[in-house]
């Protein structure tokens, strides 16, 4: 084998490695959240350090702190069931009752602890998209 055959072949080997160690022998647990239903949550019974639930904030559930506007709690519901949510930081523009939000943190004593809050509206964009020409 010549040079040029033998240094692709060892990149090629190297490549290979690194994606069988990725996918087989490290397991990052940081790298993935798993989506949970809120009756799923309910039936828990240790606590989550990574969740992400998704659902409608409960009308009149929105409890902003006085001395610190950035500190929330609210109830998240889908169906029947709901969860009580602390989030502090800025909220999105959206951020009303009967919203749908997905909200990722970690879950204990029935309260998520939220790190990250995301309002979901995609009618609020659909009549710019139809003004749209095909090109």
């Amino acid at each position: 084998m010549n040079k040029v055959t033998t240094s692709i072949l060892i990149v090629f080997l190297l490549i290979i490695g690194w994606i069988f160690y990725l996918t087989n022998i490290k397991q990052d647990s940081s790298l993935t959240v798993r989506y949970y239903s809120i009756s799923e949550l309910a039936s828990e019974l240790n606590d989550i350090q990574k969740v992400k639930v998704g659902g409608y904030i409960k009308p009149n559930s929105i409890e902003v702190s006085e001395n610190d506007q950035l500190e929330v709690s609210f109830f998240v519901y889908q169906n029947d069931d709901s969860v009580k949510v602390y989030y502090y930081g800025i909220r999105p523009d959206l951020f009303k009752d009967d919203a749908e939000v997905v909200v990722s943190g970690s879950y204990n004593n029935n309260l998520i602890s939220a790190t990250e809050l995301q309002t979901k509206c995609a009618s609020r964009y659909e009549g710019d998209l139809k003004n749209i020409e095909k090109i």
